[in-house]
């Protein structure tokens, strides 16, 4: 996967605000596919557009494949998957939500995958309502089936269950090549930073499932901490841009 790039959390709007452009520190030099594992920018429906031009003036945009972060989903919809694949395909790009790409003898099984809210310390009940309480997620992202409602952690969890079971589905399937995860939420507790106060909005311990299918790689960002591990077989990476210093 020498001629692939994964990036995560590049927060476009963020450095524009700030006056910069983090592509620019970006070698894309011979990058024959781009994956953008979640965090582009907020408000998509107005700001995708523009973040996926600038990328363009890097990379032909039909090399890119996108899939949504929380971030992604502020000022927007939790359920509005369909919405946002129209806004890729407007800009000759991949949605790649529950996508799996194949590329020469690799294949990318990508997800936005969130979190199973277990890794805090108190029962799911109580990490649930300190998630909500602590998260912005879940003051700008709304559920439009529910009468776009405030999404709530147990909505994110539904969805972290459906990708699990999806991606479970994939690697069960054999193949020749080698196997990549790409995920926007971190699927082990080591990608998070020491003391972090709510781990479990950013990472589900996900050892079992990695140990069963042993994929080559996993790669993923949103805790924006540079973390590189192996559990069992897998060598697991985190891929964060982040924010720029002025705003973080």
């Amino acid at each position: 996967m020498s001629n692939t790039l994964i990036l995560a959390d590049l927060h476009l709007d963020l450095w524009q605000r700030a006056g910069l452009n983090p592509l620019e520190q970006i070698d894309f030099g011979g990058v024959e596919l781009l994956i953008i594992a979640g965090d582009l920018t907020n408000k998509p429906r107005v700001r995708w557009k523009q973040a996926l031009a600038l990328i363009g003036e890097r990379i032909s945009l039909n090399r890119v494949h996108v899939l949504p972060g929380n971030h992604d989903y502020y000022d927007f919809r939790l359920d509005g998957d369909d919405r946002l694949a129209e806004i890729a395909k407007a800009a000759q790009t991949k949605f790649a939500q529950k996508s799996e790409i194949i590329h020469g003898a690799t294949r990318y099984l990508c997800c936005t995958l969130w979190t199973d809210m277990r890794l805090g310390a108190g029962t799911l009940e109580e990490n649930a309502a300190e998630a909500a309480r602590i998260m912005n997620d879940y003051r700008y992202i709304r559920v439009a089936h529910s009468g776009f409602r405030k999404a709530r952690p147990f909505d994110t969890i539904a969805l972290h269950r459906e990708h699990v079971a999806w991606l479970e589905a994939r690697l069960s399937v054999p193949f020749a090549g080698e196997t990549v995860v790409v995920t926007h939420h971190a699927p082990h507790p080591l990608a998070l930073p020491p003391g972090d106060s709510v781990p479990q909005a950013y990472a589900s311990d996900l050892s079992d499932l990695i140990k069963r299918y042993q994929p080559e790689q996993w790669f993923f960002g949103h805790t924006h901490f540079a973390a590189e591990f192996q559990i069992g077989a897998t060598k697991l990476r985190n891929v964060s841009v982040a924010y720029p210093a002025k705003t973080a």
